[in-house]
């Protein structure tokens, strides 16, 4: 069980401890915001700012990206324990120093979002982060409870081996039908920080990308091998779409394969070398070459 108003009174006389400390320049969290319909992320910067600081079952948004917002300076961030891997990943691939973050662990047994448990809560593994220098439990003490979590989420790699080619296709046309290109996903996702994408090298200022479905199916699809080995499985794609587009599954069927070939995870060691910057003389040659074949997600 939760007490939300016991974790956002640990978290304002936290931010406010750091900030008069002088110990961070910023503390990165959530404040109300009534026009939106959940809290949505706000950057406290004085003591006093401390105070519009919320924490309740609507704050589902990962602040992880919002820190190379304020690269350079000494940042404390809330994170859930989804937050926490995407800080990881950033940290792993050079983005994010560790040095200059304090983490926050607030314990977490899922976000909800319009009244429904928000993407990717059912897969989360932990209420607990494991990555955290200051820890709010479910009681706002500092000791963390351990709460027991849904694990009810779909394994991608079993649907794909009981399903056909066609089945396959159609899952993934119906929602590729509903996407608009308004890159929504892309700007919500931790591993998306390239200063330009791939999909906006040629776009101009008078000539935008078509949302055709070629169009569509391009980005998507590049998007997906682009965070193969580096999507943390946040769900920020699924809960920024205006339309509702349900692509996650791509980006979990791939991270299950990333996990049972090569024995990695994203954003559980900051230590860790990415998996896409290693090589080893044994490494598995799925799909290739006469190498062990693979059922297509």
């Amino acid at each position: 069980m939760i007490d939300y108003e016991k974790q956002s009174l640990k978290l304002i006389e936290t931010a406010e401890k750091l900030l008069s400390d002088n110990t961070v320049d910023v503390v990165l969290g959530v404040k109300d915001n009534p026009e939106v319909g959940w809290p949505t992320p706000y950057f406290a910067r004085k003591p006093e700012d401390a105070k519009k600081l919320v924490w309740t079952e609507d704050c589902h948004v990962n602040l992880a990206n919002y820190l190379t917002e304020v690269k350079g300076k000494k940042a404390a961030i809330a994170a859930k324990a989804c937050d926490v891997r995407s800080i990881i990943n950033l940290i792993a691939e050079n983005q994010l120093s560790r040095g200059d973050i304090t983490i926050i662990g607030m314990e977490c047994a899922g976000k909800m979002q319009n009244e429904k448990l928000a993407s990717a809560c059912d897969a989360c593994p932990a209420s607990v982060p494991n990555l955290y220098d200051i820890a709010i439990a479910a009681d706002g003490s500092e000791t963390y409870k351990n709460l027991e979590m849904p694990n009810s989420s779909e394994n991608v790699t079993e649907w794909a081996i009981h399903t056909t080619v066609e089945e396959r296709l159609d899952r993934f046309m119906k929602e590729i039908d509903k996407c608009i290109l308004c890159f929504a996903c892309r700007q919500a996702c931790q591993g998306c920080y390239c200063v330009t994408c791939f999909i906006d090298r040629k776009a101009t200022p008078w000539e935008q990308v078509d949302a055709d479905t070629a169009t569509k199916m391009a980005f998507h699809l590049t998007r997906a091998m682009h965070l193969a080995g580096r999507c943390t499985d946040c769900g920020a794609c699924e809960k920024v779409c205006p339309s509702g587009v349900n692509l996650k599954y791509l980006f979990k069927g791939l991270s299950e394969f990333v996990e049972e070939t090569y024995d990695f995870k994203a954003g559980m060691d900051p230590e860790a070398t990415p998996v896409l910057d290693r090589y080893s003389s044994d490494d598995k040659q799925v799909a290739f070459l006469g190498g062990d074949s693979i059922v297509g997600i």
